[in-house]
Formats: structure tokens, C-alpha cells, sequence
């Protein structure tokens, strides 16, 4: 099909076009993704409940095929849009930024790379592809701030470590089924501990992509140096639509997970863990972009720990948080960006009250922090609720379940606490002074926002009847899917409003139109309102102090929980180890060889004395050595 061949093409090219023709960059970018989008729209369209696969190239018996089915249409579409939204936003924000001029061709890069992902039948393919995302990934982490380089290397380490694990996992699936093509058929059985090995090969793979700790450090620490519109693009949006897109492919379409409860537990222990630690770090956050990061994780968790449990309503969840947690983590980090665009800082302590200044940027931010937070009737909700209703039916084969449902739902009471304080921090509380000329964004920086608001609202009112039944019900033909329990989004919604509308009227009444100020007195002095304003971290400052909590949070933020540390203490070891053996290698070498010359020094010494008939001796013992060289 032309149209495969020009999604894989196509954004990367006219990347490339824009990046030689400065002149016509912006256009060359929007050219390539919107045609992106319109052929990943045609496939979704024209190729519902059907599947096709081609080969492209059969070398050394690996047959590179692609594939497309009811999962890859839905994943394709979404790739698109996203990157699309991304660029509109980022022809403002990046404009005169450091690296301007390859931004736009690492995105395109980045497109097609996860195309080729999403439509590869074959885990060769795959893998290079897969491949071709790091070298994406490494450079446009490079585009930010003068540190972004440590970021990038730290990224290209974890990344690239866990993509030479799954590259061993592929290798031993070949070697043992004969073929590296999916779906299996017949699936790939955990019966055996080689198999076993192989699918967790393949997992690391999975949640180093998905960003699923303990490989999800370089994430933290790109949110320090880079720009907004990459947050949003790679960590929160990509990564996690490829990374669990594969998670489900190894788990469903190549093996079968549901026949190995101990492997269901790994995965779930992974998501349960990777939510509770990583939304306990957000909570102490004082930095934006750094506070959205570690809820990128902490999402992750919700997605393994529903995929991993095999109950059909959970995996369906699971997949269906995958779409949900894109769509508002790239609505929270573009609305960040807008504020840290204005404000010129991303600190929490020095923001505040921004309400009045960017509404539009605040109505967003709070309606997809209702949804990340698992507030209904927004999308967020609806997904938890799958995952939690898929826990629950565990009861009939652990006793376990009980662990894995508080774990999911104390991560939702953390992440509303958190973005409460991230609200409080950004647009309530009292604006400081030099924050009063703050204006809203331009209109292509709070077009995405909206739009991507707008979807929060739409994929939780109508769950049922849109993202479920033609997106992600279908992407899993091989599993009945029946909702357990009672839910109506439509009663919900009412009440909501409801009491949204109660609410406002208590407050304008009850609030707004009798403000009341106070001094605020320390020691008998009045204190001048800045040193009197209560910023967002100070409401959870206790939280760091507690004495069991406050020896954790100092490890974690040391590094003692960092993949990365050990991995470069380990490789360092190394290194300097082998150095050492090296050194003194040569240094042996070179001994040897100079005693080697100094002894021949010496008996060529004693040889050449200086007199006539020792050197016709020699000749003539040279001219016999000759004559029999020559006879032989």
C-alpha cells in the first residue's frame, strides 16, 4: 500500500525539506504531518474489523513484513494527531529557541519512526525502527537548555541498555518458534523457564519505552532542560502509546499471558510499585514540568497493572488509559508550557494567580487534572474504573487482589492531592507582583490545549459509545468483554454540574463579593504580602518531613532509586578495572620487548668486536644460509 510507504516517508522527509529550507520550514512541517493524518485517518476508516499484511523484503529467511489490524489503525490515527497538535504549538514556543532549526525534523523523525513501529509485522522490523526512535529521542533531548546534553546521555544510556535486553528476547523467540513474525500462531507458551526468560526480555523493552520504573529516571531529568512541547510529545504521549502497544502485542498476540499467574504478578507488582513511589515523588515536587514527569510514570503503572491482570474489562482498561493518559498529559504539559512561556519560571513558589491572566490555559489545566486525577465524569475515570473492576475479579485467583486495588486507588487520592497543590501553585493563591502583566497565550499555543480538553470531556461522557466500541473493543477481538457493575456517565455529569453550580454560587456570595484581607504578624512585625503569600509546595511540606518518608524522599532524590547510577557505577567499575589490567598489560609488553632488544644489544655487541676475520666468518655463514634457502 502507497499509503504505508508515505506514513513512514512523509514526516520525516518534509523534515528534512524544512530543515534545508529555512525559509519554508513551518510549512514544510504542517505539509507532512497533515497529509500523516490524512492517510493514518484513511486506514482507520477503510480498514475496520479487517487486517493486511505484505511483505516487504524476506533476508536470511526473516521475512520483514508489515501489519495492520484494529489495533494498529487506532495507534496510527493517534500518532498523528498528537504530533500534529505538537506542532502547532511549538511553531510559537520554539521560535528563536536554541535548536530551532532541527526541531521540527527531530519530530518528523519521531513520527515516522513510531509509525514504522506500530505497522511492522515482524520484531526485526520492529527492532529497527524501534532503534531509529532513540537516535530520535537522543536528539531532540538535545534541543533545550545547555544541560540538556546530561539528559539526552542519560536517556540514550537506559534506552539504549534495555533495547540491546529486548534485542536478546527477539533473538531467542526466532531461535526457538522459527519465526519472529505476529501474531503467533498458535501462541507462545510460558510453560518453560526459556520462554519465560524471553518474554521478560521483551518486557523491558516494553516498560523502558512506556517509561514503567525502575527505567523511568531520564525522564525526571529531561522535564529539568527541555522544552514543554517535548514533555508532552515524547515521555507522555509517544512513549507510552508505543511502549504499552507493545506491552499488549508480547502479552496477547505473541504469547499468552493468562495461562502464567506468576508472570500476571510480575506485571502487576511493576504497575502497583511504579504507582505508589512514583506519584509520592510528584507529591513533593516544586517544579512544574518536573511534577507532571513523575505522574508520566505513575500513569504507566495504571496501564501494566490492568494489562497484566488478563481480565479481559481490565486489559481493555488498561489500553484504553493508554489513549486517556496521552490525551491529558499532553493537555498538563502543553498548559504548563504556556504558563512557564509567560511567566518565564516553571517554580511553583514563584507562581501564583495566574486565574484571572490566562483562563483559558486554567480551564484546560483543570479539566485534565480532574481526568488524570480519576474524577468523573472525565476520561481518566472511566479507565481506572475498568482496571478497578478487572482487580477485584482477582478475588477468584489470588488473595493478592485486595494489595493491588488499595495501591491503585491510594495513587488516585496522591495524584488529586497533588495537582490541588499544582492548581493552588499555578492560577489561585495570590499572584505575585511581578507576575501582574502575565497575558493568555497566543491562539496556536491554547488551540491544542482545548482541543485535547475537549477530548477529556468527550472520552468520559461517552465512553461507552465512542473510544470502547470503536477504538479499543475492537483491538482486542480475541477476549469478551462484558462491564461489570453500574456506572451512568450521563446522571453523573448532571450531578457534577450540579454541584459545580452550587458551588459558584456559594462562593460568589458567599466569597468573592466580600473579600476580607488580613495582616499577617510575626513577632509583633507586619509582614509585607510576598513574604506572607502561601505558595502550593508549602501545603505538603509536612509530607517530606515525616521521619520514615523524610529518609526516603533524601535517598530518592540522591539517586539511590536510579537505574542509571548503578548502571554507570557498574560500567564505570569497569572501566577502570580494564584500564588498569590494560595499562599494565602494555606496560608488561613493553618491558619484555625492550629486555628483548637490550639483550640482542648485547650479544651483537660481543658478535661485531671490530676485527676482519670475525666479519668474513659472518659472510660466509650468511652465503651458505643463502645457498640453501635457494636449493630448497
Amino acid at each position: 500500500m502507497n499509503e504505508v510507504y508515505l506514513m513512514l516517508l512523509l514526516p520525516v522527509g518534509c523534515g528534512l525539506l524544512g530543515f534545508l529550507i529555512k525559509r519554508l520550514r513551518n510549512e514544510m512541517g504542517f505539509l507532512g504531518f497533515i497529509v500523516t493524518f490524512y492517510f493514518a485517518l484513511r486506514i482507520f476508516l477503510i480498514f475496520h474489523n479487517k487486517t493486511f499484511a505484505y511483505s516487504i523484503a524476506s533476508i536470511a529467511g526473516i521475512d520483514f513484513r508489515i501489519y495492520a489490524d484494529n489495533l494498529t489503525r487506532f495507534i496510527l490515527l493517534f500518532n498523528s494527531v498528537f504530533a500534529l497538535l505538537i506542532l502547532l504549538y511549538s511553531i510559537i514556543t520554539m521560535r528563536k529557541s536554541r535548536g530551532e532549526d532541527v526541531y521540527q525534523l527531530y519530530l518528523g523523525l519521531t513520527l515516522s519512526g513510531a509509525n514504522g513501529v506500530v505497522l511492522s509485522g515482524n520484531l526485526f522490523l520492529m527492532l529497527i525502527f524501534w532503534n531509529m526512535l532513540v537516535f530520535a529521542l537522543y536528539g531532540i533531548l538535545l534541543v533545550g537548555k545547555k544541560e540538556s546534553v546530561n539528559a539526552a546521555r542519560k536517556a540514550l544510556t537506559i534506552v539504549g541498555v534495555s533495547d540491546f535486553i529486548l534485542m536478546l528476547g527477539i533473538i531467542i523467540v526466532y531461535t526457538i518458534a522459527g519465526s519472529a513474525n505476529f501474531p503467533a500462531e498458535p501462541l507462545l507458551s510460558l510453560n518453560n523457564g526459556v520462554m519465560i526468560s524471553a518474554y521478560m526480555l521483551l518486557l523491558v523493552g516494553a516498560i523502558a519505552k512506556a517509561g514503567a520504573m525502575p527505567l523511568h529516571t531520564w525522564i525526571p531529568e529531561a522535564a529539568r532542560v527541555v522544552p514543554a512541547s517535548t514533555m508532552a510529545f515524547i515521555p507522555a504521549c509517544i512513549d507510552k502509546l508505543l511502549g504499552i502497544y507493545f506491552l499488549v502485542r508480547i502479552s496477547y498476540y505473541l504469547f499468552d499471558i493468562t495461562q502464567s499467574l506468576p508472570v500476571r504478578m510480575t506485571l502487576m507488582s511493576i504497575g502497583a510499585i511504579t504507582i505508589v513511589f512514583a506519584v509520592m515523588m510528584a507529591l513533593i515536587q516544586k517544579e512544574a514540568m518536573r511534577l507532571l514527569s513523575f505522574h508520566a510514570v505513575s500513569q504507566v503503572g495504571y496501564m501494566v497493572l490492568g494489562i497484566g491482570t488478563g481480565i479481559p474489562l481490565a486489559v481493555a482498561g488498561g489500553l484504553f488509559h493508554m489513549i486517556n493518559n496521552a490525551i491529558y498529559k499532553m493537555c498538563l504539559f502543553l498548559c504548563a508550557g504556556s504558563v512557564e512561556y509567560r511567566a518565564r519560571t516553571s517554580e511553583l513558589d514563584h507562581l501564583g494567580g495566574l486565574g484571572t491572566k490566562m483562563p483559558l490555559t486554567m480551564l484546560c489545566f483543570l479539566i485534565a487534572a480532574f481526568a488524570i486525577s480519576g474524577v468523573p465524569p472525565f476520561n481518566g475515570f472511566y479507565s481506572k474504573w475498568m482496571i478497578y473492576q478487572g482487580i477485584i475479579e482477582l478475588y477468584k485467583e489470588t488473595n493478592l487482589w485486595i494489595i493491588f486495588l488499595v495501591a491503585a486507588m491510594f495513587g488516585s487520592v496522591l495524584t488529586l492531592a497533588s495537582f490541588l497543590k499544582m492548581l493552588h501553585s499555578l492560577f489561585l493563591g495570590e499572584r505575585p507582583k511581578e507576575l501582574d502583566k502575565v497575558r493568555e497565550v497566543r491562539f496556536g499555543m491554547i488551540v491544542p490545549p482545548l482541543i485535547l480538553a475537549f477530548l477529556c470531556i468527550i472520552f468520559g461522557i461517552f465512553a461507552e459509545q465512542i473510544p470502547l466500541a470503536r477504538l479499543i473493543y475492537p483491538s482486542l477481538p480475541f477476549f469478551k468483554i462484558e462491564p461489570i457493575g453500574f456506572w451512568s456517565a450521563g446522571l453523573t455529569t448532571v450531578l457534577m454540574l450540579l454541584g459545580i453550580l452550587i458551588g459558584l454560587i456559594i462562593f460568589i456570595f458567599g466569597t468573592a463579593l466580600k473579600p476580607r484581607k488580613s495582616k499577617v504578624f510575626v513577632g509583633g512585625e507586619v509582614l509585607d504580602t510576598e513574604e506572607a503569600r502561601i505558595t502550593g509546595p508549602n501545603f505538603y511540606s509536612s509530607v517530606h518531613n515525616i521521619d520514615m518518608l523524610e529518609k526516603t524522599y533524601r535517598f530518592g532524590e540522591e539517586g539511590a532509586f536510579d537505574f542509571y547510577n548503578y548502571l554507570q557505577g557498574i560500567f564505570g567499575g569497569f572501566g577502570t578495572l580494564f584500564r588498569e589490567v590494560i595499562n599494565k598489560f602494555f606496560v608488561l609488553v613493553y618491558n619484555a620487548f625492550a629486555n628483548i632488544i637490550i639483550s640482542l644489544g648485547y650479544v651483537f655487541s660481543a658478535v661485531h668486536n671490530g676485527e676482519l676475520p670475525g666479519y668474513l666468518g659472518w659472510i660466509f655463514l650468511g652465503a651458505i644460509f643463502i645457498f640453501i634457502l635457494l636449493a630448497l
